[in-house]
């Protein structure tokens, strides 16, 4: 590219704009290019992607560790809700409004652009720090849990930590899972009437023979 465009390869001649775009897509569409040739014509694998449906099983009835509010369908429902308006309004404000702010100023100052970076450094710190120490704090009764049962370990002390927290795993669900037939127990009623039963038999037969005698 450089060479057709300035007629000589340089650092200045590699830096333009069309040289680095040329570059970019070659080496983009080169590499999707070999890997289709190699993979169809010269050593191709044939897989039956048809049998991942075979041999993977979905778990989406487990709902083992999943707490009683998360299993909420209205809970959930709000959830995607604050999350889906919140997405649209970010979106919307970094693609749209923050490359509409700049244009006022057209060409920047020194004093506008400084004002420009520092906003951009606090944004991204900002970010840093929720996405940092927001989980840390909504996991905190885990994390503590975690440390607790670890210091008691680590001392041999056997603390409360394990018995205060100890939560009954679900057994997780599994699809088509045979139900257990009860079995009714025999009943003594029964094995009791079969008892007089045969005592009646074994009374009555010496009064038939004796009655057959006379």
């Amino acid at each position: 590219g450089a060479q057709i465009q300035s007629g000589s390869i340089s650092v200045s001649t590699l830096g333009t704009n069309e040289v680095m775009l040329s570059g970019n897509l070659i080496a983009i569409l080169s590499s999707g290019f070999i890997h289709y040739v190699y993979s169809k014509f010269i050593d191709p694998q044939n897989f039956d992607f048809t049998t991942l449906d075979a041999k993977i099983h979905l778990v989406e009835q487990d709902l083992s560790g999943l707490g009683v509010e998360q299993q909420d369908k209205n809970e959930l429902r709000r959830a995607k809700r604050w999350i889906t308006r919140r997405g649209y309004l970010l979106t919307f404000a970094l693609i749209l409004v923050w490359p509409l702010l700049s244009i006022p100023a057209q060409v920047f100052s020194q004093s506008y652009f400084a004002f420009w970076v520092l906003l951009s450094i606090a944004w991204g710190f900002g970010a840093a720090i929720v996405i940092t120490f927001l989980p840390l704090f909504e996991s905190q009764d885990e994390i503590g849990r975690v440390c607790s049962g670890m210091f008691n370990y680590v001392t041999g002390r056997q603390g409360d930590a394990a018995e205060h927290y100890a939560e009954e795993e679900t057994p997780a669900k599994t699809i088509d899972e045979p139900e257990e037939v009860p079995v009714e127990p025999v009943k003594e009623v029964e094995a009791e009437d079969a008892d007089y039963q045969n005592f009646i038999s074994i009374v009555e037969k010496p009064k038939e023979a004796e009655d057959s005698m006379a």
